[in-house]
């Protein structure tokens, strides 16, 4: 309806892509009833700039991440839905050595960088993870990371929060910074998860303030194997 009516669309999620090309986008006019929708004859795959000359004012929204779902008010203001329900959206555990799980959101995309470093992102929202061994105990490695963090040069980025979130097992301490590439500006969570012999180290990167909670306890959710 959207391109064959030129009606212009007002409702869309993003969910797991299907395909290395799809974006991951659902764009509806709002007027599909169920039937249609399931009438795979409806549906059509397009290029953004053939919905964008449609309407233009998607064009933001298509940068937003998996998971994200929005709807144009009467007003024709896009606003954000939070009540809707996507089939991948769930929490899931994962295997990131012998050692480490992670408990994170299936609609995150996971993948290995040529380094070895495990990624994870919605696109908005994205984290990596690396393991580094070593000979030290829980309690060298701690005091080495931790003077790390204080002895950080505050020239390039300033450390805007320190956190601790140690518990008996893991050694928690990292850091907030903000960071950019050129297009925009975002917040970082580097964070060191220790114990005798291993450090994780992980980098959170998200763009909205209202996902420092996320955030915080994404890194939390990195736990021993047990």
């Amino acid at each position: 309806m959207v391109v064959n009516k030129n009606i212009k669309p007002r409702f869309m999620y993003r969910e797991k892509r299907t395909r290395p090309e799809d974006s991951g986008w659902r764009i509806f006019t709002g007027f599909e009833s169920e039937e249609y929708n399931n009438n795979p004859d409806n549906i059509g795959i397009y290029n953004p700039s053939t919905i964008l000359k449609i309407d233009p004012s998607i064009e933001d929204l298509l940068l937003k991440g998996i998971g994200s779902v929005y709807e144009k008010t009467e007003n024709d203001d896009w606003y954000k839905v939070t009540d809707f329900d996507l089939e991948d959206d769930f929490m899931t555990t994962h295997r990131i050595t012998e050692d480490w799980t992670i408990e994170i959101n299936n609609l995150f995309e996971r993948s290995v960088e040529q380094d070895g470093t495990l990624y994870y992102t919605t696109g908005d929202k994205s984290l990596r993870l690396i393991v580094w061994n070593s000979e030290k105990n829980k309690q060298e490695l701690y005091a080495d990371y931790n003077r790390d963090i204080e002895d950080r040069d505050q020239t390039k980025s300033k450390t805007l929060d320190r956190f601790e979130f140690s518990d008996k097992d893991i050694s928690r301490i990292g850091y907030l910074i903000e960071e950019n590439d050129d297009k925009k500006i975002y917040s970082v969570i580097y964070g060191f998860s220790i114990i005798d012999r291993q450090v994780l180290q992980i980098a959170i990167y998200f763009d909205e303030k209202t996902d420092f909670d996320w955030a915080k306890n994404t890194w939390k959710n990195i736990k021993l194997k047990k």
